[in-house]
């Protein structure tokens, strides 16, 4: 049952932070303070759902929520690019209500490659720490367990 709680919580979690990596890629020409501060009111919002999910994991928590993160950087990168080829796709405008003109806001690159590799690189350290430590433990079982 934990394992479900946790799989349940991982999943809100790295669904709002995906939407936050997104949100880093648009400029909507108000300055890089707003865009921080969207960008860090949504991964606020996501980090409560990401350490109870933390929290209720039965497995090696550090690794898990490492690799939760290192999906997260990946579902953002695609959820960027769809965004990109669609706002530079001509044939978009013929969906659009014929007196609403195209919305303002343009690809922030620099913005969105940071955040997806914070995102990324912290998930793939959280990985690689927690696997270390994990073998490091089975490593100190084999050592001094019980024969």
């Amino acid at each position: 049952m934990r394992r479900v709680v946790s799989i349940v919580l991982f999943v809100l979690g790295a669904w709002f932070l995906s939407s936050a990596g997104m949100m880093a890629w648009l400029d909507f020409h108000a300055g890089l303070g707003a865009q921080l501060g969207v960008v860090g009111v949504m991964a606020a919002f996501c980090a409560p759902f990401l350490l109870l999910g933390t929290w209720a994991s039965p497995g090696n928590r550090p690794a898990e929520l490492g690799l939760t993160l290192m999906i997260t950087a990946g579902v953002s990168a695609g959820m960027a690019l769809t965004m990109f080829l669609v706002m530079h796709d001509p044939s978009v405008r013929q969906f659009m209500p014929p007196d609403k003109p195209m919305p303002d806001f343009a690809m922030a690159p620099v913005s969105g490659v940071l955040t997806l590799l914070a995102i990324g690189g912290g998930g793939y350290l959280l990985r690689r720490w927690g696997m270390a430590r994990g073998s490091r433990e089975r490593h100190l079982e084999r050592v001094f367990g019980d024969d």
